[in-house]
């Protein structure tokens, strides 16, 4: 599962944008330094940080709104170039792995399901 957040200004500017991956981890057949994400793989156990049944899970995120350092008056001000957004939050499910963003790599329906998708505005007064 990878949880996918960004942020855009009401003008489409990409201002933020991260992920994070839920899954259990493990060195391939066991064995090795390398790390295998398909399930098909998987045969021990190093972590897990996959999303549990049942279970509640909050993320925090810490998404700047736009602003510019500018001088007036001679003292030095900041200035908030954009006081509204949009955060949109997907879910999605990529069983074999691959990156969640490219849909050339990994088809939607595919390779990848997209479980849950919100956008929230959020704005500053």
């Amino acid at each position: 599962m990878v949880l996918d957040v960004t942020a855009k200004t009401k003008d489409g500017k990409e201002i933020f944008n991260d992920s994070k991956i839920y899954m259990p981890q493990s060195p391939a057949f066991g064995r090795g330094d390398k790390m295998v994400y398909g399930p098909f793989r998987k045969s021990g156990m190093l972590r897990d940080t996959a999303l549990q049944p049942g279970k509640t899970k909050t993320e925090s995120f810490d998404i700047k709104f736009p602003f510019e350092d500018v001088e007036k008056e001679g003292k030095k001000t900041r200035e908030v170039k954009a006081k509204e957004m949009d955060v949109t939050i997907k879910l999605w499910y990529l069983p074999a792995g691959g990156d969640h963003r490219d849909d050339k790599a990994v088809e939607v329906n595919k390779g990848k399901y997209l479980f849950f998708e919100t956008t929230k505005a959020v704005s500053i007064k």
